[in-house]
């Protein structure tokens, strides 16, 4: 007989309550264990699919009421109602099947045995046994199997204790995110104290387990519930590198505020000593910074104090206003080689200490700025002691008279006895760009007009100069439809011509505070200067003369083909030079570019010719393949009596487990190896291997060595030697 029997009593006011094993257990799960959800993403085809939700549409009550129902039903005479074959127990967020349920209707008490089922919109259970006080909210589950319905964490537990909304305890508990059959790595703890009213977790006597092997102990761990960030140590990073010897990290994290942290690691090196390394961070709706600092007492190799400081801030303190601000610090020039594995920063000369506002309105930026360096080796730049820029945004209108400003005033200082002072320069153009379907023509005037008022010198300490400047920009653009190899294609010709006339004024006897030379390369056939600055501006009668092809894919609209050459025509000498020597060549070095696409295939090059002395001065000639899984490329650059390189990189996805990525940089004018890398990563479902090994050049004799391993735990983390640059270098794109 089908009993269904409708307790009267109204859980419209614990509606809210009835959540309380969900979070109490998803929490867990997926808070101190908060990667398992998202590795999920990139795990497929290495898991097992994910069964079918167990939720339909009739799985909870919808009338927030509890509903008992059952094949046979009796009531004895205490007010025991006794349920039996196939109970099926409904409240709004809860669902209850068993095999017997017993119901004390005074104390609506509940106790179920015999294959229980204990679900939630999060969360599947499976006990014995389970007792349940629907009136006090409290629920005691014995041997236990979970699984959440919403990622790949699952476990067991002894008993789970529910006490009350916001009091649970894990009794006995064990965690992992591998598939059902396989543990691989669990995480077992003897008890696990879930807080919601303080928002925390902590558990006693875990211990990580990886094929079996008991590799990891903790003591007493504390944990945030859901995505609350919590102060506590982090995942230590041991190992072994030529340059500091055994190496130990054990980095604490600090949850200062909301808004507001800091993580600090105790690194502590055998061949050096102890570096603390402090990385502070603030984030509000309006402002963003960091601060990096770190300190190194006595270095034994260095035989002196190692020191860093670094600071970082940004802001958009109101609607158009900006502010920016950087400082650094570093006590040797030998710091960043000694502790960073970025190579490019073992070439770092300067570094900026600079302040920033800035305003922008519809049609002007309006910007003042402080400037400083900290000087590692070469020559001290000039400060900036402020600098006050407003300069136009109009935007440009096509066929139509158009307007632009350029204004500065700076104050220049140096350590030195240099020349330091003022200079005043403005800027105002106008142009007329005519533009149809098949070209464009630009003629541009400009005017540059420049004071200075100089200190520390013996000349003239009031110079000014004004200085007109003609452009004229043409382009035409020619197409037709051609067939290759039953392919379709677009096919253009656009040759362009750009001159520019500015008249000689005598510039030797003015200061050069932020002026250099501007190359000529096939980015900049354009420019109306031939100075980066403008404490000089170079006279010209010039013109350039470039030519481009292109051969575009109709049907998708892929470029397959692009050749590009340029040279600069001059029908003058410059007078006007930072080094005081005129120049009388009549052109410029020939300048081409080629890029063929074909397929997964890439091939590029890029050449600048002296047709003086009729030889390469720098090229740049690329090769590479790419496909889904593999992908690997050649390099060769060259600049004539400065470098000679070649760089090889591999990335290669042999299946969905197993990548193997590896790079070989090879100074050919030295005869030896820059840096060479090799990575190997294995990945399963729930943990991933990673391998890496660098050879990395630092100075004639001194090379930086060492092999890095990483175990990642899916929906745990990660314990290794360097484990976040293993994982860039391994998913580094081609």
């Amino acid at each position: 007989m089908n009993k269904d029997t409708l307790l009267t009593t109204s859980h419209s006011q614990k509606t809210k309550k009835t959540r309380f094993l969900s979070h109490s257990l998803l929490l867990f799960c997926f808070s101190i264990f908060n990667q398992s959800q998202a590795s999920a993403a990139t795990d497929e085809g290495l898991c097992k699919p994910a069964a079918k939700t167990v939720l339909k549409q009739d799985t909870f009550s919808t009338d927030n009421k509890t509903h008992l129902q059952s094949d046979n039903v009796s009531v004895t005479e205490n007010n025991i109602s006794r349920f039996t074959g196939n109970v099926l127990i409904q409240q709004t967020e809860k669902r209850i099947e068993s095999d017997s349920a017993e119901y004390e209707k005074p104390t609506e008490d509940v106790l179920v045995k015999g294959n229980v089922k204990f679900t939630t919109p999060e969360m599947q259970i499976k006990s014995e046994t389970a007792y349940v006080d629907l009136k006090k909210d409290y629920s005691l589950l014995k041997q236990t199997q979970f699984q959440s319905l919403n990622g790949r964490g699952r476990g067991d537990a002894a008993s789970i204790e529910i006490k009350n909304t916001n009091l649970t305890e894990l009794k006995g508990a064990t965690y992992t995110t591998c598939d059902e059959g396989s543990t691989d790595w669990t995480l077992k703890s003897n008890s696990i104290i879930l807080d919601h009213a303080s928002r925390q977790g902590s558990a006693s006597h875990a211990v990580l387990r990886f094929k079996g092997v008991p590799f990891f102990y903790f003591p007493y761990i504390r944990f945030p519930l859901g995505s609350e960030r919590l102060s506590g140590f982090l995942f230590p990073y041991i190992g072994t590198s030529k340059r500091h010897g055994t190496e130990l990290k054990t980095p604490y994290y600090w949850n200062i505020h909301p808004q507001m942290d800091a993580t600090i690691t105790p690194w502590r090196m055998t061949k050096r000593g102890l570096l603390l390394h402090t990385e502070f961070r603030y984030l509000s709706e309006q402002h963003q910074g960091s601060i990096v600092a770190e300190r190194l007492n006595n270095d034994r190799i260095f035989k002196d104090d190692r020191q860093l400081l670094q600071w970082k801030h940004d802001s958009l303190p109101g609607l158009g206003w900006q502010t920016k601000a950087e400082y650094n610090y570093i006590a040797d020039n030998q710091h960043f080689i000694d502790f960073s594995d970025n190579l490019n920063n073992s070439s770092i000369t300067s570094l900026a200490r600079s302040g920033e506002v800035s305003y922008n309105d519809e049609n002007w930026i309006y910007k003042v700025r402080v400037e400083d360096y900290f000087i590692l080796s070469g020559a001290e730049p000039y400060k900036r002691l402020p600098q006050f820029t407003f300069n136009s945004l109009y935007s440009t209108k096509q066929n139509a008279l158009n307007y632009a400003f350029q204004g500065e005033a700076v104050r220049f200082e140096h350590e030195n006895t240099n020349v330091i002072g003022d200079r005043f320069y403005v800027a105002p153009s106008v142009s007329f760009p005519m533009s149809t379907s098949y070209g464009h023509l630009i003629p541009k005037l400009s005017l540059n007009h420049t004071v200075y008022n100089l200190e520390q010198t013996s000349a003239d300490t009031q110079l000014s100069r004004t200085v007109p400047t003609f452009s004229l920009n043409g382009a035409l653009f020619f197409d037709r439809d051609s067939e290759i190899f039953d392919n379709y294609y677009l096919h253009t010709l656009e040759p362009q011509l750009y001159y520019v006339y500015t008249p000689y004024i005598d510039q030797s006897n003015f200061p050069v505070f932020d002026t250099s030379a501007r190359g000529f390369d096939v980015n900049n056939f354009t420019s109306d200067y031939r100075f980066n600055g403008i404490d000089r501006i170079g006279d010209d009668n010039r013109l350039t003369a470039a030519l481009t092809t292109r051969f575009i894919n109709q049907e998708n609209g892929h470029e397959v083909f692009m050749a590009k050459i340029g040279q600069v025509f001059y029908f003058t000498d410059r007078q006007v030079q930072l080094s005081g020597i005129s120049d009388s060549s009549r052109s410029s070095n020939i300048i081409t570019q080629v890029q063929f696409n074909p397929g997964n295939w890439t091939l590029s090059s890029q050449i600048i010719w002296d047709n003086i002395l009729d030889k390469q001065l720098s090229n740049s000639n690329l090769i590479g393949y790419l496909t889904g899984r593999f992908g690997a490329s050649i390099t060769e650059r060259f600049e004539l009596d400065v470098l000679e390189t070649r760089e090889i990189k591999m990335n290669w996805k042999i299946n969905p487990s197993w990548l193997i990525n590896a790079s070989n940089l090879y100074d050919l004018r030295n005869e030896r190896s820059t840096e060479n890398s090799i990575g190997i990563n294995y990945e399963s479902c729930c943990w991933a291997l990673r391998l890496s090994a660098k050879d990395r050049y630092l100075s004639n004799t001194q090379r930086d060595q060492g092999v890095y391993i990483e175990l990642v735990l899916k929906g745990l983390g990660g314990f290794g030697v360097r484990g976040d640059k293993i994982a860039d270098s391994l998913d580094r794109a081609l």
